[in-house]
């Protein structure tokens, strides 16, 4: 799982840096349609990413449950193990989670004001620079990028540490 993940990681960290630097270089209708595409196939990404490792530790928890609840000393070993991890993983993946989903309904938000309303009229044009509160969906951008990027790194290490638990209950039972 730890190789799965890293390549993950990596397409989704690269995936975000590409639609971010697709964003600074915004200057027509056509590099606003790749960056609106790259950023919902990069915020995709990232969510598909960070679910798989919530089901994970969730399902291999409950297999080492299972494995360890004969053995009172192996269950008072790994138990608490499997919900430290979960702890460590789960408030940072879902704040991760909620920060892209702000963030790309913030560019969302940001490029519907770019669109020709019923009368005709888009509230701006390019420069991007003149549609309202674009640099919030910057902002929240960079956040995301940073913060994903920390909850990668904590959910690796707990994913590593997790199928180390696994290695070692398999040689003992």
């Amino acid at each position: 799982m730890s190789r799965i993940l890293l390549t993950l990681i990596v397409f989704d960290v690269a995936a975000l840096a590409l639609t971010l630097a697709l964003g600074l270089g915004l200057d027509d209708a056509v590099s606003i349609r790749h960056h609106l595409l790259a950023g919902m196939l990069a915020s995709l990404l990232i969510i598909f990413t960070h679910v798989l490792v919530i089901f994970y530790l969730i399902g291999t928890g409950m297999d080492i449950r299972e494995a360890v609840e004969e053995d009172e000393e192996l269950s008072k070993k790994f138990i608490p193990l499997t919900r430290r991890l979960k702890k460590q993983v789960f408030p940072w993946a879902c704040f991760s989670i909620l920060l892209i989903i702000v963030a790309s309904l913030l560019g969302a938000e940001v490029h519907s004001r770019m669109i020709p309303g019923p009368g005709g009229e888009a509230e701006a044009s390019m420069p991007l620079r003149q549609v309202g509160g674009w640099w919030v969906h910057l902002v929240l951008a960079l956040l995301a990028l940073g913060m994903n990027a920390f909850t990668f790194f904590v959910e690796l290490r707990a994913v590593r540490r997790n199928r180390g638990a696994i290695e070692e209950i398999n040689s003992i039972v």
